[in-house]
């Protein structure tokens, strides 16, 4: 987003196998949850901020949205357990295999992006340009076949007296400004209480469920979370930098720190880019996400302050409790 935001023993592992929501069953057994309130005809934004008057009450991790609907961890695991199992993954489909004080860039030594063309690859094609009113605003990526996540403060302002944006619309695999697989609006919009309510970047993520099942033609990414480090992972980012307008381009680093909500990586971004997926192409033999694309963060943050943000750039981490969240919408019809 061109905002000052942008710049704002045992390993237990999760994996979500995302593709056409397959069940990978293990010997979990749950209930399905009843529906979670929803207003899907809100997705464009209202000025206000969603359900204040109840954030004290609220985990950070409970998406809100424009409306004022709810959707709680708890919710979101119900969700999580009756319909995948411990598991999503991305999904390529028949196309082929295919603030003040933050810098408003954040190139770290060498500028080392390089441009994604054509974007009609997988998984580059499942990378959404977000405009505002017609303007490059945000990056997102698509998680199901109609739903995407992308940064909180893409949607919302964030923290007390924060409020919604409007005239947003998306176009997956944008290049050049161009629309191969059109232009969509949303029919839902949410993001996590922690950002919208208290503006804490640990929580900076936002999910979208899209006027058309689009990724049922372009495919979409898988995610992941677990309790162990992430320190020394491969990192990719792939987003629509401002200052290369319209067009896509990809950093390549690896987790530098990681921290209980978020990761901090020298992948070099630009405004535009927040809400891109920090992602890896998994092997194979993978324990989860095997032989796709699967990410672990939400591009939220550029170079600023002190300690850990100053010489690195930073997103949102998925947890357990942000994927119970998120997959609870995508499991909305």
């Amino acid at each position: 987003m061109l905002s000052r935001h942008h710049r704002i023993s045992r390993i237990r592992l999760i994996a979500v196998t995302v593709g056409a929501l397959a069940v990978t069953a293990l010997g979990v057994v749950g209930t399905a949850h009843a529906a979670p309130s929803t207003d899907l005809a809100s997705g464009r934004g209202v000025a206000s901020t969603a359900v204040a008057s109840a954030a004290g009450s609220l985990s950070p991790d409970a998406l809100v949205s424009a409306s004022g609907s709810v959707v709680t961890p708890e919710q979101g695991a119900a969700s999580v357990l009756a319909k995948q199992g411990r598991g999503v993954q991305g999904s390529a489909p028949s196309l082929g295999k295919g603030t003040s004080g933050m810098s408003p860039s954040s190139i770290i030594g060498t500028d080392s992006r390089f441009r994604v063309t054509p974007t009609t690859s997988f998984p580059y094609r499942s990378t959404v340009l977000i405009l505002r009113d017609g303007n490059l605003h945000c990056t997102g990526w698509m998680i199901s076949k109609d739903t995407m996540l992308t940064a909180g403060h893409c949607v919302n302002t964030g923290g007390p007296g924060g409020s919604w944006y409007s005239g947003l619309t998306f176009r997956p695999g944008s290049d050049g400004g161009t629309a191969p697989y059109g232009t969509l609006t949303s029919r839902g919009t949410w993001a996590l209480n922690g950002w919208v309510n208290s503006g804490d970047t640990n929580y900076d993520a936002a999910i979208i469920k899209l006027s058309s099942p689009v990724g049922a033609t372009v495919g979409w990414y898988g995610m992941w979370w677990q309790t162990a480090a992430l320190d020394g992972l491969f990192t990719r980012v792939t987003g629509y930098p401002g200052d290369k307008p319209s067009t896509q381009w990809m950093s390549y680093d690896s987790v530098r720190a990681s921290g209980t909500d978020k990761i901090y990586y020298q992948n070099d971004t630009v405004g535009g880019e927040s809400g891109s997926p920090v992602w890896q192409l998994r092997g194979s033999t993978a324990a989860y996400c095997a032989g796709g694309p699967c990410a672990m963060a939400i591009h939220t943050n550029g170079l600023y302050g002190s300690g850990l943000t100053a010489s690195n750039n930073s997103g949102t981490r998925i947890t357990q409790a942000k994927f119970s969240t998120f997959m609870s919408i995508v499991n909305l019809p």
